[in-house]
């Protein structure tokens, strides 16, 4: 009786592996998003960052003006997904998790995130995550750092 279940288990296994063309798939766990937007004034000088996990590093980019650098992904076992994003600008520079939480964005927030994207905003007073106001059902931006 095991060996039919173990076969499947394979044949589900290859299936779900084949079928690429769909996009992202998340089996076993939740599909995210982060947003990365540039909201710095214009003329201002280039914002560049490099954001990476663990197994996944995202390169270099320079959003344009109001330009949003974005990337999904499948969320690890037991809430261990960890994305870091490290910014330049102005002879400035911040590094810090963009996301280690799937309920918070950040385990530090304490409003939860019902939409399962992570959006930030790079202003020239620092870094910016969305929030949700359940109340109000209005969402807005709160500031979470400050640049150095």
């Amino acid at each position: 009786m095991a060996l039919p279940l173990v076969n499947i288990f394979f044949i589900l296994l290859l299936i779900t592996s084949l079928d690429l063309s769909l996009g992202l798939k998340c089996l076993f766990s939740e599909k995210f998003e982060v947003h990365v937007i540039n909201k710095l004034p214009p003329g201002s000088p280039q914002l560049k960052l490099h954001c990476a996990s663990k197994d996944n590093d995202l390169g270099y980019h320079d959003p344009t003006i109001d330009g949003d650098f974005n990337w999904s992904f499948c969320s690890a076992l037991f809430g261990r997904t960890l994305y870091f994003c490290h910014f330049w600008w102005n002879s400035k520079d911040k590094a810090f998790d963009v996301f280690n939480s799937e309920f918070y964005c950040v385990k530090d927030q304490k409003v939860v995130n019902y939409l399962r994207y992570c959006k930030w905003e790079v202003r020239s007073d620092g870094f910016y995550l969305e929030q949700y106001n359940n109340e109000t059902k209005a969402y807005y931006m709160t500031h979470y750092l400050s640049w150095p």
